[in-house]
């Protein structure tokens, strides 16, 4: 009496954009059909589930559907793997073949491509029909001549300005007559020309942050979402990474940047940096938002940051322009002096300091002798400050030196 052996099949199917024009023919419905076909045409077999990685690459094993597969195969919840064709277990003919020559017979799995008229059942070294690997090898080959295409094409697309990440920076919004263009976004592109001003006054990341935290303006990355139905927004704040992001990005004067990053190769999908002089700038790409002038005068501001914001969101008057006139060093603020902060790290510079409220009179008579503009100045702010002052330094006898823009 012959023995009919119970096949538990594990029907795997792919689907990814490398398709190209067989898009059709190896669409999911039509991959199910030939599957289910074949298994109601045979004795002893039964469909388990279908293994579904849609919109996934042949070279990439990094597949939940594939993953889950291998899973039940440990767990010998399947012992049998069919395919339309070897092209849909994957394209990288590394992998594949370890799958065929290793792990398929580790665990007595039956495997079955349909269109390649191949069935493992009865073959002890599947790698001895030479027929398997070289089909392999070519779907390999495939992979990698359609991937160096598809690289060129998108570079090409770069190159003559398209712009092609999936959505648009804050401040923009995809063209819906073009998507490879982007358009003004009004209320988001009114908050960045709002942040740049600020910054042009003077004011730090950190303090932009804290007006822009005080009068409710979401994130960009809530901004996004806020006209999504039934989306909880995490309310996130602004700190001052996020309004340095926005200040450093030419994509404001209306440049974009692309292909900083790449495939490490056809077979591998992380990602890798490219070198500077091999980035992808388009100028005058769209319309800007800051001119090219203030976007430095900011560059050059930013190099000043990082003095803390007390609880009303005021940095130090003075962050930035108060030098040791003997070392260098920048001076440190205590509650009421300036001072040199090599003494008080390495005491390898002298030993002086200037009273803070002296030095806020002295510098408001001096604008009034020296400013017209500033003639009555009570009062000192930091918008004054970077207005007007480029530096001020401190000699070691408490003298102050004011050096005016021009």
């Amino acid at each position: 009496m012959i023995k009919i052996v119970k096949w538990n099949v594990a029907a795997y199917i792919r689907l990814s954009k490398e398709d190209g024009d067989n898009l059709e023919s190896n669409s999911i419905i039509n991959q199910k059909d030939i599957i289910k076909q074949f298994v109601d045409n045979c004795q002893g077999m039964n469909i388990i589930d279908y293994y579904i990685d849609d919109g996934y690459s042949g070279t990439n094993f990094n597949r939940p559907a594939i993953k889950k597969l291998m899973d039940d195969i440990v767990d010998e919840k399947v012992n049998a793997v069919i395919v339309k064709d070897l092209s849909r277990l994957g394209r990288n003919h590394i992998y594949v073949d370890f799958l065929l020559e290793e792990i398929f017979p580790k665990h007595k799995i039956r495997f079955i491509s349909i269109l390649d008229k191949f069935d493992s059942s009865g073959n002890e070294d599947v790698m001895d029909d030479y027929t398997v690997p070289v089909r392999s090898l070519m779907n390999d080959i495939y992979s990698h001549q359609i991937s160096k295409k598809t690289k060129s094409v998108l570079r090409a697309k770069k190159e003559s300005g398209e712009y092609l990440s999936p959505s648009a920076p804050y401040g923009y919004l995809k063209d819906v007559k073009d998507k490879h263009k982007i358009i003004k976004d009004i209320e988001a592109s009114n908050n960045v020309k709002m942040i740049f001003k600020m910054a042009l006054k003077g004011k730090l990341p950190s303090e932009i942050a804290y007006i822009l935290n005080e009068r409710n303006i979401l994130i960009p990355s809530e901004y996004k979402k806020k006209d999504k139905l039934n989306e909880n927004l995490e309310h996130k704040k602004w700190n001052n990474d996020r309004v340095t992001e926005i200040l450093k990005n030419r994509v404001y004067i209306g440049e974009i940047t692309q292909g900083k990053k790449k495939s490490e190769s056809y077979r591998s999908h992380k990602l890798v940096n490219v070198d500077k002089e091999n980035w992808i700038i388009t100028k005058n790409h769209h319309e800007h938002l800051v001119s090219e002038e203030d976007f430095n005068k900011v560059q050059e501001l930013l190099k000043r940051q990082g003095a803390k914001v007390d609880e009303n969101g005021n940095a130090d008057l003075f962050y930035g322009y108060l030098i040791c006139n003997e070392c260098g060093a920048t001076l440190r603020k205590s509650q009421k002096y300036y001072y040199c902060n090599t003494y008080s790290r390495t005491r390898k510079c002298s030993k002086h300091s200037t009273n803070r409220v002296k030095l806020i009179d002295y510098v408001i008579k001096d604008i009034n002798n020296k400013v017209e503009k500033y003639k009555n100045l009570t009062e000192l702010n930091r918008d004054i400050m970077f207005e007007i002052i480029d530096y001020i330094k401190i000699c070691e006898d408490g003298r102050i030196i004011v050096k005016y823009k021009k």
